[in-house]
């Protein structure tokens, strides 16, 4: 059930498809779209996480 639930065996997460971008059919400017694409979903989704805590980037920074 659980595989089934993530995607199951057959399906590719989004770093496997910037991969095939750019290795298996050599499209460099498909592959820099979905790399730039998940380089701003990614600093959104943290983006989001510090604004929904409370936090600041900084500060988490200096934590660490």
């Amino acid at each position: 059930l659980t595989p089934t639930l993530l995607g199951g065996k057959n399906s590719q997460w989004f770093t496997e498809q910037i991969y095939t971008q750019f290795i298996t059919r050599f499209n460099w400017e498909q592959g820099a779209a979905f790399g730039f694409l998940l380089l701003g979903l990614s600093t959104a989704i943290v983006w989001a996480g510090l604004k929904l805590s409370g936090q600041k980037f900084g500060e988490v920074m200096q934590k660490t």
